[in-house]
């Protein structure tokens, strides 16, 4: 069974007013850089010595470093520790990563523009703490007092979308004012005492990153402009990918077969986000693909037969940062803005895959 869920959209390729503008985007990351191979080397060659092609699953995982709040050549060195200090390590990362991304949005707004921040958006599924971090960026950096805020939690690598999906519904709601939207994620502190090949894929895979962005009101001028968005959940593989909270640390299940399900699924899921609009695969040229693996971004490239300059985002970011859960995809969003350049009227489909099995999308028109 699939769960299908759709925006609706104006009949032709041209008519259609968008959902929201991208008024700024600003992303930031932990200052510590982590080699992959200089990491394996010398902290995941012991850990994993047991398991069988430790080293190929780390070079083959499409990283070549990240950046990481928890160095795990020093952050382990004495064991592993309790959910406790993971959970204050999040919270004072999470905080200061949004300080950079929010702080840089606002640098962009004037002040009458701050004055019409409305709502506030924000997810993060690799830590918990209360009150949440948009309450406390919200009066660090003066915002509103009737602020409407919503944190979203636990949603895994999609969750980006479901925090636009929410800033889209605020902005019909109220399209004069505009919203806070983004995430932070701390993956590095949920490195566990499970010494498996799965969890070796996890842990050769997953940095840190936050990013955020600036939505209004599309008034019909120049820059980027989400066209819509669309959904699926396909239950029957709930169990490629889960995400759990045990003693020492958040557990995270990734089946490999989780490359197989998205490519069997990809090519009517994109079907379905463009037709509303009267497009088609080959009238989108710059792709987001959430990196979930390099499979992932191999098997969907090859259904769907993009090109390897429209697949060099997702790799570069999956190169040069990891897999940051929910916060990768405006990771490459934001890439796609400074290195491909969009040309005005261009389009951009950005997608990402959570635990359900989850699917979501969106459409931009830069």
């Amino acid at each position: 069974m699939t769960t299908v869920t759709e925006e609706p959209a104006a009949a032709g390729p041209t008519a259609a007013r968008g959902v929201a503008k991208l008024l700024a985007l600003r992303t930031a990351a932990p200052d510590t850089v982590v080699p992959q191979q200089s990491a394996f080397d010398a902290y995941y060659r012991e850990v994993y010595r047991d398991v069988p092609k430790a080293e190929e699953i780390f070079r083959g995982s499409g990283v070549s470093q990240r950046h990481m709040a928890w160095d795990p050549r020093t952050a382990y060195t004495d064991g592993f520790p309790t959910i406790k200090p993971r959970m204050a390590a999040w919270e004072e990362n999470v905080l200061a990563m949004s300080r950079t991304t929010v702080g840089g949005v606002l640098e962009d707004a004037a002040d009458e523009l701050r004055e019409r921040i409305g709502t506030f958006v924000m997810a993060s599924c690799t830590g918990y703490a209360g009150p949440t971090p948009d309450i406390l960026l919200a009066k660090e950096f003066e915002l509103r007092q009737d602020l409407r805020r919503t944190f979203i939690g636990h949603m895994g690598c999609n969750a980006a979308f479901n925090v636009l999906k929410t800033a889209f519904d605020a902005l019909a709601a109220r399209p004069g004012e505009l919203v806070l939207a983004g995430s932070a994620e701390v993956c590095s502190v949920h490195h566990r005492p499970e010494f498996t090949a799965e969890q070796a894929v996890v842990n050769a895979l997953f940095g840190d990153a936050g990013a955020m962005t600036l939505l209004g009101a599309d008034d019909g001028g120049p820059g980027p402009v989400f066209l819509g968005t669309h959904t699926e959940t396909h239950p029957e593989t709930t169990h490629a990918m889960s995400w759990h909270i045990e003693d020492l640390a958040f557990r995270m299940t990734l089946s490999p077969y989780v490359p197989f399900y998205l490519a069997e699924s990809i090519e009517p899921f994109v079907k379905r986000l463009l037709a509303p609009h009267g497009l088609d695969v080959g009238d989108v040229q710059h792709w987001g693909v959430h990196p979930g693996g390099p499979k992932i971004i191999d098997f969907v490239g090859e259904k769907l037969d993009l090109t390897p300059e429209q697949l060099a985002p997702s790799r570069a970011v999956l190169a040069e940062n990891g897999n940051c859960s929910s916060a990768t995809i405006l990771l490459i969003l934001d890439r796609i803005l400074r290195t491909s350049r969009p040309a005005p009227g261009e389009r951009a489909v950005l997608m990402a895959f959570g635990p359900g099995l989850t699917m979501e999308s969106a459409l931009v028109r830069f």
